[in-house]
């Protein structure tokens, strides 16, 4: 099985003179409209990524692949931002709060099957929302999409070992019924 992570969430908190106006001018690849978003947007293409920040100082990122990508993500907007003259301390740690990982079975999948399955563990299917079930893992938060065309995503972990172990966990059952 091969896991791609699909997706990253980090968050942090900066503090200091937080002039959303004056960051959006220096930033490449940031905007300020805040008649549509109360933030900072900044889109950045290497590595491809979107990061808000919020005039309360949280920082968002979105779009990472892994934590080493989200750490230097961060290093390098701060960096941006001190040689641009706006000097800005982290006040809470950058923390990943949601990893988005996927696999193929490279097989479509019996949704009868799946149902079956799962049916014990509270698997919802409603073709009218999502063309795919929805399995909650545990108590954990974490969600396992899987799809008649053999795509299975885990959403919800916040550590690349849950998201993993989900995934595998989802794959396991299926094979075994084959």
């Amino acid at each position: 099985m091969k896991v791609v992570i699909e997706n990253m969430i980090a968050n942090c908190r900066l503090k200091g003179d937080l002039d959303l106006e004056k960051m959006a001018s220096v930033i490449k690849g940031a905007r300020y409209e805040p008649q549509l978003f109360k933030g900072v947007i900044i889109e950045k293409e290497e590595p491809r990524s979107k990061m808000f920040i919020l005039g309360d100082g949280t920082v968002k990122l979105h779009g990472l692949t892994s934590e080493d990508k989200v750490k230097k993500t961060l290093q390098d907007l701060m960096s941006e931002l001190q040689d641009s003259g706006i000097f800005l301390k982290i006040s809470e740690p950058l923390k990943v709060t949601e990893i988005i990982a996927s696999f193929s079975l490279d097989t479509r999948i019996d949704p009868k099957e799946v149902y079956e399955e799962f049916k014990k563990d509270g698997v919802v299917y409603d073709p009218t929302e999502l063309p795919g079930f929805i399995l909650k893992v545990g108590k954990s938060g974490i969600e396992v999409l899987i799809f008649p065309e053999g795509k299975v995503i885990s959403r919800g972990a916040d550590n690349v070992m849950d998201a993993v172990s989900s995934l595998q966990m989802v794959e396991s059952r299926i094979r075994t019924r084959d």
